[in-house]
């Protein structure tokens, strides 16, 4: 029993230092709804520098919107559209122009072009959510339909971060050894009992449509190493 109480402690204690990994290395923003928000702000404030009654005024509201562009540049970099940054970039471009315009006259010109580079920039960006909306889906089904059948930590695609990719490995290595270690030491009933509990959390957890790729991964792989450890129990009393 003392060994039982040992293995389980053990197993236990992983499982709530990878939940916690899990909360802080393996979640994810929504770098395309950050960049729309912001995209928003350098709009508004390029429409303020375009309606202002005099150009220090509008130079005013332009810094502002030119600060946003480079405080943003990341959220659109791991968005990943393309075409909504080649407005951004444009956008830029013309945000800089006002400030070096000789007269106001000149900076409206400028501003009108970047307002435009934004209203589409934000076009862009809408198209390019829905697009992956509709591709998470997708996604989503081919998930339910996979959890009918034996789940197998390979149907899930690791993510391309490595670092990230490293920690899941890692996380799933020591997950297996300490499933080694119930299988060794705790009494078959016991084991049984203990495994079958992961196997239902793990199904549970699968279920989520709304789990990151790093955390279906995760959960692919402990029900995997779970149901791998049950199948060893075939047969013991």
């Amino acid at each position: 029993m003392k060994t039982y109480k040992k293995a389980v402690l053990l197993i236990a204690g992983i499982l709530g230092l990878l939940g916690l990994m899990l909360m802080v290395s393996f979640t994810t923003y929504n770098a395309c709804k950050v960049a729309n928000t912001k995209t928003q702000f350098i709009k508004e404030q390029t429409q303020l520098a375009l309606n202002a009654t005099d150009f220090e005024k509008s130079k005013y509201h332009t810094f502002k919107a030119l600060k946003s562009v480079y405080t943003t540049k990341q959220n659109f970099k791991d968005c990943g559209c393309e075409n909504a940054s080649k407005q951004l970039v444009l956008a830029e471009k013309n945000l800089k122009n006002v400030i070096k315009a000789p007269e106001f006259d000149d900076a409206k010109t400028f501003l009108d072009i970047a307002l435009k580079n934004t209203a589409i920039c934000l076009e862009v960006l809408k198209k390019f959510e829905e697009n992956q909306n509709k591709d998470i889906y997708e996604d989503d089904l081919l998930v339910l339909n996979a959890i009918q059948r034996q789940p197998q930590v390979e149907d899930v695609a690791l993510p391309e971060n490595q670092e990230l990719r490293e920690a899941l490995k890692k996380s799933l290595s020591k997950f297996q050894n300490s499933m080694n270690d119930v299988l060794k030491n705790v009494d078959c009933p016991e084991a049984r009992k203990f495994i079958e509990k992961v196997q239902v959390q793990s199904k549970e957890r699968l279920q989520n449509s709304e789990l990151s790729q790093a955390k279906r991964y995760y959960h692919y792989g402990i029900q995997q190493i779970a149901n791998n450890a049950f199948d060893q129990l075939k047969g013991c009393n």
